[in-house]
């Protein structure tokens, strides 16, 4: 049976990261990083076609949210390796922070509308 270490402060919050690296080891993390990854490539994406179509506000905004959600994901695992002293900054779409979730969300949702205006016209 493995032990779980209780040393980590806030661990549902601000090292939920250490915890998956403890509880799911080497596949977990790149797991993790792969989705992150995935994300910011798709938000990306929505955002060069939607400028590609002639709306350049909401391509700027799509690629602002892969910026935002990217740049959080990195300072947070920097945080939690070593790198970074402790900023309080939780993980997106998967720390227990009640408003960090909420910007997070509505974020998602901004980029759904912006595809779907993209693929609609």
């Amino acid at each position: 049976m493995v032990e779980v270490l209780l040393y980590l402060p806030e661990s549902h919050s601000d090292f939920i990261f250490a915890v998956i690296a403890e509880e799911l080891g080497l596949i977990g993390v790149l797991a993790v990083l792969a989705l992150y990854g995935i994300f910011c490539f798709r938000a990306m994406e929505i955002g060069r076609k939607a400028k590609a179509i002639g709306h350049e506000f909401s391509g700027n905004v799509a690629s602002g949210i892969g910026l935002l959600i990217i740049m959080q994901t990195l300072i947070n695992i920097s945080v939690n390796i070593g790198l970074l002293p402790t900023k309080g900054l939780t993980l997106p779409l998967m720390s227990a922070g009640g408003s960090s979730m909420v910007v997070a969300c509505i974020a998602v949702g901004l980029l759904f509308r912006i595809d779907y205006e993209t693929r609609v016209g």
